[in-house]
């Protein structure tokens, strides 16, 4: 049976110290009058301009302010809650999901918040809600209450919940083209899956995403075509296996972005820190995009009723989220008249990077290697790392030719962590001929483990990054970085050797950039003869962060 959005009066309230939501009074089934007026907050980041129902008080509605606030009606303190519409302040888009709140008690002085994980509980009941919550990070929380702008687990959990719901939903909105689901049912039966698969909470992992896909199709059966409904089990497995890959891509890269979120002195402050370090552009690209939609579309419901095309459609959708084009074709080849071809064209070029900065070879220790997961050098002690670059249409969108850099990585014991506020790129067409850290520019520096040493540096005279290798890299000789921390009595010459990684070792390294100020700067990576989307990847440090598009590598280093 389809889920429906107002099914909360069989859930029972869950225990706050079981990182659930807590009732705040008693009171019988009726709504009770107010002593005074009770204010709200709609949350995913806030939403203003949203309609707020008050379910259980007459279906009476409400509008937020800009900071997602709301008034409770006169004589009404407890009612189960939904929230539709305006928009979310955080991404400047209209919000396209549903939130809701169970009918809990609510006071004056105390603040109701409906939040994506206030609908999860909805979903959930009290003790499914309590384990789900506690895997989430926060056992002992009251979700009734809690603003997630006021707590930095809450936060990214809250974040990666609402898109993970809407990535599904725009699933299902995809395939009741013919239908009766509307967009609100959408978001209700996938919540409801989300819910119903909550045995594991990362939910970036690639086989809960395809779980609740699958889970949310059977979901919303009654509001689907009629001739997807005979076969509903091996519809919902087809298009598990088609849009997974791509939703889980989405996700990853948004739970990504939220890494280590540091809270400021208000809501707006840390708004303000998130959007200047880039960490809401893979948030934004998620919620504006479309492709689920059009890729369920583009199949053929004969198709989606064929079990025999589950692997092939999991190629096309794994194709799909590498934004590789040669490797979109070859896998709707291989499906011929099952799919479309002029609607998956149409995605391959959605996808398909346009404007951004090309990486295709690293050079460690003067050995040139194509760009992969995992990397084997030889040279005996790891000296630097030069990434080739190219300039691809305009991937500064008319600002100026610079990045903010972060680089780090893990060797013996220690993670370092380095931010460069400004690089400046220079290109003669598409190659790069220069790559220089301006005089006057921050550096930030951070160590972690045996070592601990943390500095914000500024030099005073300009520094070059560039290398001639695989026709114009940026260079990243990191000896050279920590050299700035041993002149500024951060570290030992005795503690740079122990940070300089050495054969036979293993070992991570993360590079991450973005525009200044948190622009988007778009980055693709050279995969044979085809490119494709590089990973979201974070660098922080204590005074600043770095999060857009980069490289995460494991180099083995031989003798």
């Amino acid at each position: 049976m389809q889920t429906k959005t107002r099914n909360i009066h069989t859930f029972g309230i869950i225990a706050a110290t079981a990182a659930t939501l807590v009732a705040c009074g008693g009171g019988g089934d009726s709504p009770s009058k107010p002593s005074a007026t009770v204010q709200g907050k709609a949350v995913d980041f806030y939403l203003s301009g949203a309609t707020v129902t008050f379910l259980d008080c007459d279906n009476k509605t409400t509008m937020t302010n800009f900071n997602g606030d709301f008034t409770f009606p006169d004589g009404c303190t407890k009612s189960g809650l939904k929230v539709a519409g305006g928009t979310d302040i955080g991404t400047n888009l209209p919000f396209t999901g549903v939130l809701q709140a169970p009918p809990v008690e609510y006071k004056v002085g105390v603040t109701p918040v409906i939040s994506p994980l206030t609908t999860l509980a909805v979903q959930l009941g009290a003790t499914q809600a309590a384990a789900f919550a506690t895997k989430l990070g926060l056992a002992g929380k009251d979700l009734a209450t809690l603003d997630p702008l006021q707590d930095a687990v809450a936060l990214k959990a809250a974040v990666v919940v609402q898109q993970l719901v809407d990535q599904v939903a725009k699933t299902l909105t995809g395939l009741s083209t013919d239908g009766t689901l509307s967009a609100e049912d959408a978001a209700a039966a996938a919540s409801s899956a989300l819910a119903s698969a909550s045995g594991n909470a990362d939910l970036t992992n690639s086989t809960l995403v395809s779980t609740v896909v699958s889970s949310a199709v059977q979901n919303a059966k009654s509001g689907l075509p009629t001739n997807l409904q005979s076969n509903i089990t091996a519809v919902a497995a087809n298009v598990a296996a088609l849009t997974g890959p791509v939703i889980a891509s989405q996700v990853a890269s948004v739970d990504a972005s939220l890494n280590a979120i540091t809270l400021s002195g208000t809501p707006a402050d840390t708004l303000a820190a998130l959007k200047a370090s880039g960490s809401l552009n893979a948030v934004r690209e998620s919620a504006q995009s479309t492709t689920m939609t059009s890729l369920v579309k583009a199949v053929t419901s004969a198709a989606l009723n064929d079990a025999s095309n589950t692997s092939k459609l999991a190629q096309l959708g794994d194709a799909v989220s590498t934004g590789n084009a040669d490797k979109i074709q070859q896998a709707a080849s291989n499906l011929g008249s099952a799919v479309d071809s002029t609607a998956i064209d149409n995605i391959a070029a959605a996808v398909t990077l346009k404007n951004y900065l090309l990486l295709s070879n690293l050079t460690i220790n003067d050995t040139s290697y194509p760009i992969t997961d995992s990397i084997t050098a030889t040279g005996g002690t790891l000296n630097s790392i030069q990434v080739a670059v190219a300039k691809h249409g305009d991937p500064f969108r008319g600002g100026e030719s610079a990045v903010r850099a972060g680089f780090s990585y893990a060797y013996g014991g220690n993670r370092v962590d380095i931010i460069i506020e400004n690089v400046t790129l220079t290109f003669n067409g598409a190659q790069l001929t220069n790559a220089a850290v301006p005089a006057g520019t921050t550096y930030s520096f951070r160590i972690r483990g045996t070592l601990a040493a943390a500095a914000t540096l500024t030099n005073i005279s300009a520094d070059n990054l560039f290398s001639s290798a695989n026709g114009g890299s940026l260079n990243l000789p990191f000896t050279v970085f920590l050299d700035k921390l041993k002149s500024a009595g951060s570290l030992t010459q005795a503690q740079i050797d122990t940070l300089t990684p050495k054969s036979v070792s293993r070992f991570p390294v993360t590079f991450a950039t973005t525009g200044i100020s948190g622009k988007r700067v778009t980055v693709g990576a050279l995969a044979g003869s085809s490119v494709e989307k590089t990973k979201t990847a974070s660098v922080k440090t204590d005074s600043a962060k770095v999060t857009g598009d980069g490289l995460k590598i494991s180099v083995t280093l031989n003798p």
